[in-house]
């Protein structure tokens, strides 16, 4: 009965008759939940995600794009902590850090797995100063950094802005070097004043 669920709420996901939005708020429901049942729901849902991960490189655009937000939204909106945000968030990682011009064993495109990457990221990203080590390993990322430059440089004002929050000077040219703009791949040097 609880798979059931899981499996039905996902079904009303992906044929459009939940938002994500719904599905996050009924999803934020069952975490804070008395019921027993409905706590199991929201942790098959997770499992289930989690465990769907391997397959994300087969997923049609739309139903990629609506499970890189409803991903993404897990962590915005704190519905994973600690080992399940751990897990979710080298997921993320491991996306970006998949070439999208290269191919997985069997010979297929892994241009999914890392637009799943950055659809996730997008979701969360206003949460990237809590982690600086993390933003450090994506600035690191030589494709996401042609492919999205606009987007390694608001993760780069995110580390900015926690390192100044912090006190922690930036001595890591990854992130004092990268500004909004310009031609993909291309990094602006900052003239210091």
């Amino acid at each position: 009965a609880v798979e059931q669920e899981a499996n039905s709420l996902f079904q009303q996901l992906y044929t459009d008759k939940l938002s994500i939005d719904e599905v996050i708020a009924t999803l934020k429901k069952y975490k804070a939940s008395d019921s027993e049942r409905e706590r199991d729901i929201f942790a098959c849902i997770l499992d289930n995600l989690f465990d769907e991960w391997r397959f994300f490189h087969k997923y049609p655009p739309k139903e990629l794009r609506t499970t890189g937000v409803f991903f993404g939204s897990l962590i915005r909106h704190r519905l994973v902590q600690k080992m399940t945000l751990s897990i979710a968030m080298r997921q993320v990682l491991e996306a970006l850090n998949t070439a999208p011009t290269s191919k997985t064993a069997s010979g297929k495109s892994n241009e999914n797995r890392f637009a799943f990457g950055v659809i996730a990221l997008e979701q969360f990203k206003d949460r990237l100063p809590e982690w600086e080590e993390y933003c450090t390993n994506i600035l690191k990322i030589d494709h996401l950094r042609r492919e999205k430059p606009d987007l390694v440089a608001e993760i780069a004002s995110a580390l900015r802005a926690s390192k100044a929050k912090s006190g922690k000077a930036s001595a890591n040219p990854l992130v004092a070097n990268v500004t909004p703009g310009g031609e993909p791949g291309q990094v602006n040097q900052l003239q210091s004043n």
